[in-house]
């Protein structure tokens, strides 16, 4: 089957509901909704889910310390994220909470398949565990004593519990991994999963006594089951399984926002589970990776397609930490600065490929570059002499009289002409900056264009009209294209774009990133800056 008609079922992890979210969150939001967003532009069938992780110690104690009650606190939280995901413009189809019954259900059924397969038994459980990440550690894994990522230390649990034999998947998951070379991405952290299972895995406890917020064992209520075996079925859950006859729809509490039919009477989990792409930050890669794959194999299920790990932000160099006061709330930068210039600067310097460092000064340095200077300028000044040249109505292809010119206009054909390529192969291989830098490589280009073929002289020389003619329809064509190329990534400044320019942005990307697309006479909208340019002071 053609790549383009097989469906993409992309996933953030479900966001822990004891506080609000910071720019780590967005970011792993941002890069589900771009690459959901592009693969929509190009027509394929695109699932998009995200969701709130709402049970265990961490939240029933976030709750205690607030006076309430632990869905009471989900519920306010959940609000604040639902607030922030449309600051953002996040396009997600499905919302989903562990607290959903269906979801609950799902998870009693894997347990009652992994206790099936005697894959489940009960022993003495003796741990180093951080409520911060609900996780256990062992000696070797702590830093100074401490939780290799919270840096708190961790509590010792001692209680009965139930067991799952993970041990017994390491060998599954070796040979598993090795013979799919891209089911983790990029490679290090593939690597480095790898590098853990060479050692052996050891059975880990998947059941909890000592509190009752969370989704209880089917044949022994009294064991709550552990967060993340609970909250990593939400991936199926949300697919209708095991019913596998639904959706959550558009009247499912207000979250979600299409149904989706499926094609041939396809299941939903059998139409859209084969090709699931999960993205997550490097830190929950183990949990999304061996525990997630085990966990499947064991009721008998696949692993998904492929899980995507990205790297964390420091901020201006220091770790993120509310310690440290320098927790970046990605809603108050969208409200000061637009959230397209959040969208970009995430996109363009975050941690894709590995950790990075945000920094205010690089923010405001990108923002006037690639924003203001560069998209906006190319923008304005091109649909503006336009207006001032041919009353706001795209001439007729024309080619230069002058050689050199004609061999740039050439040039931005080409460019055109090869963008969508040039994209799909970015974006098949998470390199979102790398995206970025293919549509930018023709706003520089065409901002050459302008200063070589000089439409402002052009248009001084009643001799050179087919040469104005040629430079005015050539920068047209590169407005229409980036209006579609920029949409993944930039929404609102795609559609501003698309409205100065007169146009939709309903075709598919690849008819749109053609040259040839703008009639002759075709009349523009009011063309109007894009991006106005931060008059900030900023060292660096």
């Amino acid at each position: 089957m053609d790549e383009l008609q097989r469906p993409i079922y992309i996933t953030t992890p479900l966001y822990y509901v004891n506080d609000e979210l910071h720019i780590g969150h967005a970011t792993t939001t941002v890069y589900a909704d771009t690459i959901a967003r592009f693969w929509r532009a190009c027509g394929r069938p695109t699932l998009f889910l995200t969701g709130s992780d709402e049970h265990g110690q961490k939240i029933h104690k976030a709750a205690t310390a607030a006076g309430t009650t632990p869905r009471g606190f989900a519920d306010k939280i959940v609000g604040k994220f639902n607030e922030l995901w449309q600051t953002l413009d996040i396009t997600h189809d499905i919302f989903i909470r562990t607290t959903d019954p269906f979801h609950e259900s799902a998870v009693q059924r894997v347990f009652e398949r992994l206790k099936e397969n005697d894959l489940l038994y009960k022993s003495s459980y003796k741990a180093l565990y951080c409520v911060d990440c609900e996780t256990n550690y062992t000696e070797k894994d702590l830093v100074d004593g401490k939780c290799p990522v919270h840096k708190t230390t961790p509590q010792n649990v001692e209680e009965d519990n139930y067991f799952f034999k993970l041990s017994s998947f390491t060998g599954k998951l070796k040979q598993y991994i090795e013979a799919n070379p891209d089911c983790i991405v990029p490679e290090p952290r593939r690597n480095e999963i790898l590098g853990k299972l060479r050692e052996g895995l050891n059975d880990t406890s998947v059941t909890r006594v000592q509190f009752d917020w969370g989704v209880q064992l089917p044949w022994e209520p009294n064991h709550v089951i552990w967060v993340w075996a609970d909250a990593l079925v939400n991936y199926i859950s949300a697919l209708g399984w095991p019913d596998n006859d639904h959706l959550p729809t558009d009247d499912f509490e207000g979250r979600n926002r299409h149904a989706h039919a499926t094609p041939d009477g396809k299941k939903p989990f059998e139409y859209w589970w084969p090709e699931a792409v999960h993205i997550v930050g490097k830190d929950i890669l183990w949990h999304h990776s061996v525990i997630w794959w085990s966990e499947l194999l064991g009721a008998g299920l696949t692993p998904p397609r492929q899980v995507f790990a990205h790297g964390w932000w420091q901020i201006e160099g220091d770790k993120m930490s509310k310690t440290l006061g320098n927790v970046i709330k990605p809603g108050d930068i969208a409200a000061k600065y637009g959230r397209d210039a959040v969208r970009y600067h995430i996109l363009r310097e975050g941690p894709a490929r590995g950790d990075a460092d945000w920094r205010h000064a690089s923010f405001v340095t990108r923002y006037n570059a690639d924003l203001a200077n560069g998209l906006g300028n190319l923008i304005n000044r091109s649909l503006n002499m336009l207006n001032k040249y041919y009353d706001g109505k795209v001439p007729a292809e024309a080619k230069f009289a002058d050689e050199r010119l004609e061999a740039l206009r050439q040039g931005l054909i080409r460019q055109v002409s090869s963008l969508s390529d040039r994209l799909l192969t970015r974006i098949r291989a998470f390199d979102l900056d790398g995206a970025l830098e293919e549509a930018w490589s023709l706003v520089r280009e065409a901002n050459q264009f302008v200063n070589e073929s000089a439409p402002f002289k052009l248009a001084k020389d009643e001799a050179r009209k087919q040469d104005l003619a040629a430079s005015m329809h050539a920068l047209c064509e590169v407005v229409h294209a980036l209006a579609f190329a920029v949409k993944p990534f930039l929404p609102d400044a795609a559609d501003r774009i698309a409205a100065q320019l007169g146009i939709e942005l309903s075709d598919s990307l690849q008819n749109a990133l053609r040259w040839g697309r703008l009639e002759a006479g075709h009349q523009i909208g009011t063309p109007e800056p894009l991006f106005a340019r931060l008059d900030e002071k900023v060292d660096g």
